[in-house]
């Protein structure tokens, strides 16, 4: 039965996800006939309580008696009659004195009210000529109208005086016990915002639970009054409703979304329905169904045993109902917000994507591939706080558009103000004595009819703007009610859903055909059978192979059957075949090739010319394609696009340049080219592509950064720094972790200008240093893009010429693309708008910035992004792990990167392997290699703390990283960057997984410098031990003419040379301990 309803709950949250906007859009369309429902319902049952029917009172003829008054039922039986009308008329804010006066006005009870007289017929035309009223002083006053803005002001009072009135007559405890459930109702609420905002959103999971919940009651209370025939009052709803929510609250809510949450962001493949349906069978359905029923099966029970409160009978089955209705609606309804709000996401993302790497200099159609195919691990909700401020204000208008229009009330009616015209003391009901004194009675009788009270108020700003507010909501409101107009509008509304549905699935097409394997592979593989078919004329590519897959088995030691990411765009060889290895003799496999491409029939070159002409190159065969390079007639560079596959155009040019450079050794797979995504490359990485170079990638870590453990790849090929900087990452790791801070974020380009004058150079210099030209150079270069932000321009003067350095945050880019453009912009506006005609641009570039060269001004003002590390090592760990001592490490970093620096001239080179480290972790995660220059800056510190620990930092200014745009893009190095957890864009803080990579690369330098510092340092104590040693060696032969521990001579040395050695007092365990701390990771 369980897996029944898990394969049940299952089915329906697929089809739900699959078509959210459907299910939605009708389930809102249910909900609101069901509101008017019960809305009709309840009116019917609670009109009692609201005097709608006006009061008769009838009199026969003769001399007035105030006796002889009673109220009746039916004034139709005294239509012979005099039929008066009397309106109670009420003045708000206003005294007696200033009161408009009137010849069909009484008074009232109180000064301020008036009641008007006049015949019951001529009634409604009396009315409208009074709707304004002047008294004496001019001052107008005019008839407030029922729905108005100001009504809300009674209802509030009215709702007051009701709940004062409820509280007189309710026990302590009872009013104790509601007010608490009511402030544990909101608790509930503002709970369910926190768990969700947890998860990751700050609002519409919320909103989509609360929705679903409300969606939930209207059916089931609709459910429980007219299928049920339940009587359920109201205020059993307003005492009841509130310990029901605060009991139940929204925990099962909160415990699907989070596993669909995290099924969704782990970067699963699937589509978006088929991630939900799969959670709700595997984790979901079952115990949140089973927590449910038990409590609706307590709700049911206790409705049986309360067999005399029917009440709290109907109550309990209510709220049976409402909890089985709830998980329906968890699993359909809540089910499509997710999936909806998903794919919504995952598009924002893509888009999101596609701007950064365009501003970062990609061509449109590269950007748009990668962020087509690239998975981001980032949340797929996500908090904008302009988006959010629209959304509430959306809601919150529709909710006061909808209290405006529909403002009935159950609370609040203008007829029930007649208080100065009947009295009330006296058993039943008849009109005041004071009123039937000025009531004429006629020949046949008269009877009065006391109409709904008028309420007048002083025409002020408020109400006139009242007034033009219902104008326009009245017209507003005919237009919609007009026959053809309404029609209009929901043929428009049908065509608006039609059409995001249409979007929408658009959408999700889109995103199935760019992360499914077997598109990927079956789209490459229809473009590659596509550029072969040449009818009866076959293309050399698939004879080659044959070939090369004959000579690699026959020369292969082993085969690794090898299926290719999804990502990775499919060549000349099918997914899941054997990729060969060839182990020996690349020259015989080339000749052979040679042989099989030698015996094919190739075109003439003129004919070949002709066919390239009219743009039909890609029908031609492979080697037809090489001749035409080789000849110089189709150029290297031009061959993806006039081939149309980037793999093929690959092959085409190794063959090319292999003949042209007489290297043969590029027919064969020593440079891999095959199962390469190309794509990624093409305009955005590389150009003249000929292959991939494959470097060995390492693991270091884990290390623990700023109390998150990271393992950190490497690419590398020098030996033992991989096993470096691990020993570095146990010995800090021992020690709590590395610490880092971020104290500079600000990518820099430095352009070089020039003017006629040295007074306008300097003129020029002035205004980029004042706040006006700070200011106007800020908004200028904003204006070029989403994300780089300038923070200040620090400009130098060399003659004429005149250098101005941009500083400038750049998201997760590193952003030397997007700065240029910033720049280049920024410059022209100079010229344009600023007075500056004279300016010449000598470059955008002028070696100021200064990048991808050894400069100070990187040293002492930082570029890119600016990091501290630090760690604490325990003098044991020193000791055990790195084979070392606190203080001989000390003082070799003093002597060695500090002083020994210094004595070298360096500029930021104060550190034993920084650029080591910054190049592989640059290289392992697609950073521009070159940019190790300027990155390398790095100061390392190392101090004795007063416990003997050993404290260390390093200090780089110039970490220059991205996490989107260069190398990154690229799916290995893409992946690392996901290993990290820094991969593309950060979804809520521009700039955050970039600061992040920076702090990383600083704390593997620092478990890098820690190692190698160390291993020096046992270095420097074994020597010193073993020239101890051999300065004993005559005492130890005269002692004893057996070999004797080195470490047994060393007393007998004289005081002198034992103080000055650094060796004194060295055990035999000591001196091992030493040799194997030399030798570990010495070569790095």
């Amino acid at each position: 039965m369980a897996n029944i309803l898990a394969e049940v709950s299952a089915y329906l949250a697929k089809i739900c996800a699959n078509r959210p906007i459907h299910v939605i859009i009708f389930t809102a369309l249910a909900a609101s006939i069901t509101y008017l429902s019960i809305f009709d319902y309840y009116l019917s049952t609670t009109s009692q309580f609201l005097d709608t029917q006006p009061l008769s009172f009838y009199h026969p003829s003769g001399n007035s008696d105030y006796s002889k008054w009673v109220q009746v039922k039916d004034s139709s039986d005294y239509a012979s009659s005099d039929h008066l009308a009397l309106v109670p008329i009420k003045f708000k804010k206003a005294d007696a004195s200033e009161l408009p006066k009137n010849e069909n006005f009484i008074t009232g009870i109180d000064e301020t009210e008036k009641l008007l007289l006049t015949s019951f017929n001529s009634a409604p035309e009396t009315l409208e000529s009074l709707t304004y009223l002047t008294n004496e002083e001019g001052v107008q006053f005019k008839i407030r109208k029922s729905h108005r803005i100001g009504r809300y002001y009674e209802y509030l009072k009215t709702l007051v005086v009701k709940f004062e009135s409820l509280i007189k007559g309710a026990e302590p405890f009872d009013i104790i016990l509601v007010t608490f459930a009511y402030i544990a109702m909101w608790f509930t609420f503002g709970q369910l915002f926190y768990e969700m905002k947890k998860l990751g959103s700050n609002f519409w999971l919320a909103f989509g639970s609360l929705l679903a919940s409300a969606f939930a009651f209207l059916f089931a209370l609709a459910f429980s009054t007219v299928v049920l025939k339940l009587n359920i009052p109201l205020i059993s709803l307003t005492e009841g409703l509130p310990f029901l929510v605060a009991t139940i609250g929204f925990k099962h809510k909160v415990a699907f979304t989070a596993p669909v949450l995290k099924a969704l962001n782990s970067g699963n493949k699937k589509d978006i329905s088929i991630v939900i349906s799969d959670v709700v069978r595997s984790q979901a359905a079952i115990p949140l169904i089973k927590e449910q029923m038990v409590i609706v099966a307590s709700f049911l029970l206790c409705s049986m045993l309360a067999s005399n409160l029917s009440g709290l009978i109907n109550f309990c089955i209510l709220s049976a109902v409402i909890l089985t209705v709830d998980i329906f609606f968890t699993f359909t309804f809540y089910a499509s917000i997710l999936s909806l709000k998903a794919q919504i996401n995952k598009v924002h993302q893509e888009v999101t994507l596609v701007q950064a790497l365009e501003e970062d200099g990609f061509s449109e159609t590269a950007a748009e591939s990668i962020a087509s195919s690239s998975e981001s691990p980032a949340s797929v909700f996500h908090y904008n706080s302009s988006i959010l401020s629209f959304k509430v204000a959306m809601i919150a208008g529709f909710m006061g558009l909808h209290l405006f229009a529909l403002g009935t009330s159950w609370l609040y009616d203008d007829s029930a103000s007649v208080d100065s015209v009947i009295d009330t003391t006296s058993v039943g009901q008849s009109l005041s004595k004071s009123v039937a004194a000025n009531i004429p009675i006629g020949k046949m009788g008269t009877l009065v009819t006391i109409m709904p009270t008028k309420v007048y108020s002083k025409i002020n700003l408020f109400t006139k703007v009242e007034d033009l507010t219902a104008a326009v909501l009245e017209k507003l409101s005919k237009a919609i009610t007009d026959p053809l107009v309404s029609k209009f509008l929901f043929v428009l509304a049908g065509i608006s859903v039609a059409i995001n549905i249409y979007l929408l699935n658009a959408t999700k097409t889109h995103l199935a055909s760019t992360s499914s394997p077997s598109r990927v592979a079956s789209v490459q593989k229809r473009k590659h059978s596509k550029s072969i078919d040449l009818g009866s004329r076959k293309s050399i590519t698939s004879q080659d192979t044959e070939v090369v897959n004959s000579l690699s088995s026959k020369q292969a030691s082993s085969t690794i059957i090898s299926k290719p990411s999804q990502n990775s765009s499919n060549d000349n060889f099918k997914e899941a075949q054997i990729v060969e290895e060839a182990s020996s003799d690349d020259q015989s496999s080339s000749s052979e090739l040679d042989s099989q491409i030698e015996s094919i029939e190739i075109r003439p070159l003129d004919e070949l010319v002709d066919i390239m002409k009219a743009g039909k190159v890609k029908e031609c065969g492979d080697e037809e394609v090489v001749e035409l390079a080789a000849t110089g007639k189709l150029p290297l560079y031009a061959l993806e696009k006039q081939l149309g596959d980037k793999t093929r155009a690959v092959l085409i040019r190794r063959r090319a340049i292999s003949r042209l450079a007489d290297a043969p050794i590029l027919n064969s797979s020593s440079l891999p080219w095959k199962h390469y995504d190309y794509d990624r490359v093409f305009g955005a990485c590389c150009e003249n592509v000929i292959g991939y170079m494959p470097l060995p990638v390492g693991v270091a870590g884990p290390l623990i950064i700023d109390g998150v453990p990271y393992h950190i790849p490497m690419a590398t090929t020098e030996g033992c720094l991989v096993a470096s900087t691990m020993r570095g990452c146990k010995a800090i790791n021992a020690g709590g972790g590395v610490q880092t801070v971020l104290t500079n974020d600000g990518m820099t380009r430095g352009p070089c200008v020039t003017f006629p004058t040295l007074a306008r150079t300097g003129a020029a210099k002035l205004w980029l240093d004042s706040e006006e030209g700070q200011k106007t150079i800020k908004s200028a270069f904003n204006s070029t893009s989403r994300f780089a932000r300038l923070q200040h321009v620090q400009t130098a003067m060399a003659g004429t010429l005149l250098f101005i350095r941009f500083k400038t945050t750049t998201g997760d880019a590193m952003g030397m693309n997007m700065i240029s453009k910033g720049v280049e912009f920024s410059l022209k506006y100079m010229v344009n708008e600023c007075g500056f005609e004279d300016m010449e641009i000598i470059s955008v570039s002028g070696n100021y910035c200064t990048d991808k060269k050894p400069a100070a001004i990187n040293w002492i003002e930082g570029r890119g992004k600016s990091v501290v590390a630090e760690a604490r090592i325990p003098k044991e760990m020193v000791q055990k792990v790195l084979k070392s001592d606190v203080d001989a490490v000390v003082q070799l970093n003093i002597s060695k990167n500090l002083i020994g620096s210094a004595m070298a001239g360096s500029v930021g080179g104060f550190n034993a392997q920084a650029a080591n480290l910054v190049t592989a972790v640059y290289l392992a995660t697609g950073q521009d290699p070159a940019q190790n220059v300027e990155s390398s800056n790095c100061i390392t510190l190392m101090n004795k703390l007063p416990n003997g620990d050993l404290q260390i930092s390093v200090s780089m200014p110039c970490i220059e990283v991205g996490t989107i745009g260069g190398g990154t893009v690229l799916e290995p190095q893409g992946a690392m960057l996901e290993l990290l957890g820094v991969r593309g864009p950060h979804p809520t803080e521009p700039g955050a997984n970039a600061r992040q990579l920076a702090k990383i690369v600083a704390s593997t330098v620092l478990a890098a410098e820690l190692s190698l510092c160390c291993a020096l340092a046992a270095g420097h104590l074994v020597q010193s031990h073993m020239n101890l040693n051999r300065k004993a060696a005559p005492v130890e032969e005269a002692t004893s003419s057996s070999a004797t521990p080195a470490v047994a001579a060393a007393p007998a040395l004289t005081s002198a040379t034992t103080e000055s050695s650094p060796a004194e007092g060295l055990s035999a365990s000591d001196v091992k301990r030493l040799e194997e701390g030399s030798k570990i990771c010495i070569r790095s």
